[in-house]
């Protein structure tokens, strides 16, 4: 049986470590498969530093844009990609002080937690809703309006740097929900949010569950 040499048994672990998890990557399907990078905010930095200078549009993955290998095809992926994440209409003036001034941009925390009724209101008066819970999830059903941001599937960095390009306003309130309960996705997408600059992230969390016991509607299908 070989046997590594003294001092060389960390490195070789962590070497084959790396691997098998590259391998479990590789292997895992779109909706389970992580990315292996993180990326710089691309609109405010961490509280405390300066903000960032560069406002290059992000790039778009390969994995997005090699499904196909017709040229047209291949133009129309990115604009895809943009449509899931851009705000679908701009919000009015008067509906922007209405927003703010019930839900005021958060100084002292990250994140705050709103209740059903707070989370009904905000859907009325336009607020943005992100649905943190898997793909599969989301189509079988998800409240109207929600773009769908899962917390565990690849491309979440992508949407999240597309978001905060084509988010004129970073202090508007965003809601994030999942199944409520112990579920923590809708935290962790937030997480990535405020990194990217988002001043007003409200987690909704009793969540979608909660969103049909009120008798609310809600939307089937996956997002267009």
């Amino acid at each position: 049986m070989t046997r590594f040499k003294p001092g060389l048994e960390i490195p070789a672990y962590l070497a084959l470590a790396l691997g098998c998890a590259w391998l479990s990557n590789a292997l895992a399907g779109p909706t389970r498969r992580l990315s292996w990078h993180l990326k710089e905010p691309t609109r405010t930095a961490l509280a405390g530093l300066p903000a960032t200078t560069s406002m290059a549009p992000v790039a778009i993955p390969d994995s997005v844009l090699s499904t196909s290998d017709h040229p047209s095809e291949k133009a129309a992926r990115p604009l895809q990609l943009l449509k899931t994440v851009a705000p679908s209409s701009v919000t009015p003036v008067a509906a922007k002080a209405e927003l703010t001034t019930r839900f005021p941009p958060l100084v002292k925390e990250a994140q705050a937690a709103i209740r059903g009724d707070e989370a009904v209101w905000l859907h009325a008066h336009g607020a943005v809703f992100l649905d943190a819970r898997r793909t599969a999830m989301y189509a079988e059903g998800h409240i109207p309006g929600a773009k769908t941001f899962s917390a565990w599937e690849d491309g979440l960095t992508e949407k999240v740097d597309q978001l905060s390009l084509f988010t004129a306003d970073l202090k508007l309130p965003i809601v994030i929900y999942c199944s409520g309960g112990d579920c923590r996705d809708s935290h962790l997408v937030a997480q990535k949010l405020w990194l990217a600059g988002f001043r007003n992230l409200r987690i909704y969390t009793d969540g979608y569950p909660d969103w049909e016991a009120r008798k609310q509607a809600v939307a089937k299908g996956e997002q267009p």
